[in-house]
């Protein structure tokens, strides 16, 4: 991991850590737009996404036009410095794992607070520091054009799956669409496709003889086949269509798929009804770590180990959850079988 400070933009000052020295400085939001700030030679900057947008209708959030912006970026470019975006919604989880494992007061939110923590978090966890997304400046509208199509699949995506939700996935119902039909005509062909591990996760459970699966299963009456109806609703569509991209015409890719269907991305917290079907029902509630972010639950984390074996678990069931949409995309797009 290459070494950094963490900034903190406010209205007028910006707020810096260092990890390496463990100090605090003040400056100038001046100062740091010239990136005249202490310390600084040989380290990148971490910084909240939400800081280095540009200013619209006087957001206090967002202290910079979309010139002074680029200018920032001018300027790093110049002294070869790297300028990465910590996604906000993570800052309080990484002031509880501070707080925890360095002092209790770092949980109180508080712009020292936040850069502190979010340093500690990054330093223990590096895998997030090598996720985070460079800077890159963008006005409001651009932006917005820039990922049109993302709310767009995304809303078209939920709209279906509202409507499966509201007739209980066809389970012990007269409905039918597509989705359905595909699974109750080829379940069985895609549990014999997966590892056991996956298959296992999936909920395809084999039936005492081990040569088929179980009968609630294959007649589609058991509750477990609303997550299958999920992950194949992100590659066909319930009239029969491929689920395509509306920006290029083609089917997802996993690294599309896993961020605007299934919100596996630390910058979008909301994305939709198979998103929250997955990572807070398959991921958390399926997970065999009941370990708890929650401070206040009797399950709560007690140490970064804690912590780690949620992270674990997370990334396991990410894991799994690919190899079962890669198999399934496989079975729809490739081989044709719809």
């Amino acid at each position: 991991m290459k070494k950094f400070i963490v900034c903190d933009i406010g209205k007028k000052i910006t707020y810096v850590f260092i990890p390496e020295t463990n100090n605090h400085y003040q400056i100038s939001n001046d100062r740091f737009i010239e990136l005249d700030i202490p310390e600084l030679d040989g380290h990148d900057i971490v910084i909240e996404d939400a800081h280095v947008r540009s200013q619209e209708d006087n957001s206090l959030a967002h202290s910079w036009s979309i010139d002074e912006l680029k200018k920032l970026r001018s300027v790093a470019d110049s002294k070869n410095i790297e300028i990465l975006c910590f996604p906000q919604k993570v800052t309080p989880k990484a002031r509880k794992i501070a707080a925890l494992a360095v002092r209790p007061e770092l949980l109180d939110k508080h712009d020292k607070n936040d850069i502190e923590s979010i340093a500690f978090y990054l330093k223990k966890f590096p895998q997030a520091y090598d996720s985070l997304k460079v800077f890159d400046p963008i006005d409001y509208k651009t932006f917005e054009k820039k990922v049109s199509h993302i709310y767009k699949d995304r809303s078209a995506l939920t709209e279906d799956s509202n409507t499966a939700r509201n007739e209980q996935y066809g389970i012990k119902t007269d409905y039918e669409d597509a989705v359905v039909n595909w699974i109750k005509k080829y379940i069985l062909i895609l549990a014999f496709n997966l590892d056991n591990e996956t298959m296992k996760w999936a909920g395809l459970e084999m039936n005492s003889t081990g040569r088929t699966l179980k009968p609630g299963l294959l007649n589609y009456t058991s509750d477990k086949l609303k997550f299958i109806y999920g992950v194949v609703n992100t590659i066909l569509t319930p009239s029969g269509e491929l689920r395509l991209r509306s920006d290029i015409k083609k089917p997802a890719n996993w690294k599309y798929a896993k961020s605007v269907y299934f919100g596996i991305t630390p910058y979008h917290m909301h994305a939709g009804v198979t998103a929250s079907n997955y990572k807070y029902h398959k991921r958390k509630a399926g997970s065999f770590c009941k370990l708890s972010m929650n401070l206040e639950s009797k399950n709560a984390i007690k140490s970064l180990d804690d912590v780690r074996k949620i992270r674990e678990e997370m990334n396991s069931s990410d894991k799994k959850l690919r190899t079962l949409w890669r198999e399934v995309r496989k079975m729809i797009v490739e081989d044709g079988l719809r």
